[in-house]
């Protein structure tokens, strides 16, 4: 199975809220993948909303997204332009 692995920054002055965490659940959801975020010490699948809001990420948080399944490449190319960013999706 193709597993990879992004790390970046929030870039958002807002940081992640809903809107942001919306669009990544979209994200995952419109992949054939399984994904998951690391925040300060958290990890959560990013298909649900509120476990992406529950690590309340601020702006400048570094984050590292770990993707399993076929769209990897594909799902983290497009969660790497969401999280750079600095206006809202």
């Amino acid at each position: 199975m193709n597993v990879q692995t992004l790390e970046c920054r929030v870039e958002n002055p807002k940081g992640i809220h809903c809107r942001v965490a919306t669009r990544l659940a979209e994200i995952v959801a419109d992949h054939t993948v399984a994904m998951k975020i690391v925040g300060s010490k958290e990890s959560v699948d990013c298909s649900s909303i509120l476990d992406i809001l529950g690590l309340a990420l601020v702006h400048g948080t570094r984050v590292c997204f770990t993707a399993h399944g076929p769209d990897a490449h594909n799902v983290l190319t497009a969660v790497a332009a969401l999280f750079s960013q600095t206006t809202d999706p």
